[in-house]
């Protein structure tokens, strides 16, 4: 695309191509950034540079080819995904699930063993925000399975990823992995657990049958009693916050010894929820 080709009110974005090859970082993030202003007008001239043979083009590429969301840039990040570069890839792989790509899923799949930790944490992040009912049905049983799987993943920020994908798929069958997982040794895998436990417990989730009922819902509140006891503030008021989604009157006492023994945080959310629960 040439600069005659652009509106004379509009100066052309070719300088700013120009900068992306630039070696110096700041120099690329600053024309990334003014790239990005001109929003779809400048995905085809992306779509070139994603062949360029220098990483930090191609890296810079992927960012903006994600952010801008644009339909027609899907082929192009699904062919990123085989980039020499993880950095790249893994930017392909948030790129398309920030377009909810559903063609992209099958290449995806093909992708959960690589061995990059980021770049796997984005491609099951990924698989959850591209996965369609309408589309993948034949597929759902196989990606609930991958996705449980994911969420025994060494890495704490994969488990995440999974979490994430496994609200998309409305937890089917992992209530026993949610309840596994606020017990995690990751803080930050228990926080969003926890959150989980609540969204499930509550069913409010996609393609949710509904709130958890007998011994399902029996193991989640007991899960969720057990995480008061978090020593981390922001776990406890999720635990809190998902007992009062839920409606879990057995979690009272719970709940009044909290109030007796936390903090001015603790107490103050603990109110509310006894309130709600007839017990205040």
């Amino acid at each position: 695309m040439t600069a005659a080709l652009w509106a004379c009110s509009e100066p052309s974005p070719e300088p700013l191509f120009e900068q992306l090859h630039s070696i110096r970082s700041e120099v690329r993030e600053k024309a990334a950034a003014q790239l990005i202003l001109y929003g779809e007008a400048v995905v085809e001239r992306l779509i070139e540079e994603s062949h360029s043979e220098f990483i930090r083009v191609r890296f810079e590429v992927a960012r903006l080819l994600g952010r801008i969301k644009d339909p027609r840039a899907t082929d192009t990040l699904i062919r990123m995904l085989g980039d020499d570069s993880f950095n790249v890839a893994q930017y392909a792989a948030w790129g398309l699930g920030e377009l909810r790509a559903p063609s992209a899923v099958p290449d995806l799949l093909s992708h959960l063993g690589t061995p990059s930790k980021g770049f796997r944490a984005q491609v099951v992040t990924a698989l959850g925000r591209c996965y369609d009912d309408t589309i993948h049905a034949d597929l759902r049983d196989s990606l609930t399975a991958i996705v449980i799987a994911q969420l025994r993943d060494p890495t704490p920020k994969v488990r995440i990823a999974a979490l994430q994908s496994a609200r998309h798929l409305g937890y089917t069958g992992m209530a026993p992995a949610l309840i596994r997982l606020s017990r995690d040794p990751s803080a930050e895998v228990r926080h969003v657990a926890v959150q989980a436990l609540g969204q499930i417990g509550a069913g409010l989730v996609p393609r949710s049958k509904g709130p958890l009922s007998g011994q399902d819902r029996s193991n989640t509140v007991e899960a969720l009693v057990a995480a008061l006891d978090e020593p981390y503030q922001s776990i406890r008021t999720k635990a809190v916050r998902s007992i009062e989604q839920i409606g879990a009157p057995e979690a009272i006492q719970a709940l009044l010894r909290l109030q007796s023994e936390g903090t001015e945080e603790d107490q103050r959310e603990t109110r509310r929820v006894l309130e709600g629960l007839g017990a205040s």
